[in-house]
């Protein structure tokens, strides 16, 4: 038997999925395999088969179709208030006359005459002649040194005017007059009275919807409604395998940016640069998940799919 080559493989499977941690009871015998080639323990899924199964999608029953009512419009006269009888007042009417009213009566004031005076002009002397001595400037003095003179002052004299009753005061009586005034007054002229007036029916015209034709109901009976429905049924549970994956010396950067191109032309968004990280991990399992391919390691059946021959 050929020796197989597992430390890469096995390597990337225990660092790609989780899936690929199996119990040692249930690992499978190595395969056969040629010279120089490497495999490893993948997760194989399940194989699935689809069938076309119809089911009733809509039971038979019965559509329900109403014909509404007919209507036509047409006018009617409405009453709206009976004839009757009323009474109307007739306003009494007035007339303007002219009365003479008291506004002021008459009265009685006392008017008071002042008291009578008459004025007298008397002189008193309210500061008498003096003599004082005064310096005396030029002259002698000139000559002679101080010199003073006698000089009389007059006396002072003030006019006060005196007032003498010559009449004392008197209270006269005067009559004020009434006082009347002209007033323009407003006096019934007939009597307020009251008449009977007919008041007519009203009506009103008004267009209303009469009923001409009931309404009515159409059943029909309907079929049952079918759909096609897409079975999947297991054939093959899934399992784990072993599978031909790409050595060590066949994992070189070439090779490893030609699987990054083939995921990214995939639609993953992940950088080609040859270095097999986490992202290229991630985007690997997603694609073989979508495919229905083995998982848990790069197999040389993944690398075919994504256009990488080794062979």
């Amino acid at each position: 038997m050929t020796k197989v080559k597992l430390s890469l493989a096995i390597t990337l499977a225990l660092a790609f999925s989780s899936h690929a941690q199996t119990n040692t009871n249930t690992i499978p015998p190595a395969p056969q395999s040629a010279p120089g080639q490497c495999h490893a323990l993948v997760n194989v899924p399940a194989k699935l088969t689809s069938t076309v199964a119809e089911i009733i999608s809509q039971e038979a029953g019965e559509t329900l179709e109403v014909i509404p009512a007919k209507y036509e419009w047409v006018e009617k006269q409405i009453p709206i208030s009976e004839e009757e009888k009323s009474f109307e007042i007739v306003p009494a009417t007035y007339k303007t006359i002219e009365e003479q009213v008291l506004v002021e009566p008459e009265r009685k004031e006392f008017e008071i005459i002042p008291a009578k005076f008459e004025e007298t002009s008397e002189e008193i002397l309210v500061k008498p002649a003096i003599r004082v001595w005064q310096r005396a400037q030029g002259g002698a003095a000139a000559l002679t040194g101080e010199v003073m003179r006698l000089v009389e002052i007059p006396a002072e004299y003030e006019t006060v005017v005196k007032r003498k009753m010559v009449a004392p005061p008197q209270i006269r009586e005067v009559i004020i007059p009434a006082v009347f005034a002209s007033v323009e007054k407003k006096v019934v002229d007939t009597p307020a009275t009251t008449r009977e007036v007919l008041i007519p029916a009203e009506f009103k015209t008004i267009r209303v919807k009469e009923l001409v034709e009931e309404a009515q109901e159409i059943r029909t009976p309907t079929q049952a409604e079918m759909q096609q429905i897409t079975k999947q049924e297991v054939v093959e549970e899934a399992q784990f395998k072993w599978q031909r994956v790409p050595c060590e010396s066949d994992l070189n950067e070439e090779n490893i940016i030609a699987i990054q191109k083939g995921l990214r032309a995939a639609g993953y968004d992940i950088t080609a640069d040859g270095k097999f990280g986490a992202g290229s991990l991630e985007a690997l399992e997603k694609y073989q998940e979508a495919k229905g391919l083995a998982k848990g390691a790069i197999t040389i059946e993944t690398m075919r799919n994504l256009g990488v021959n080794i062979d």
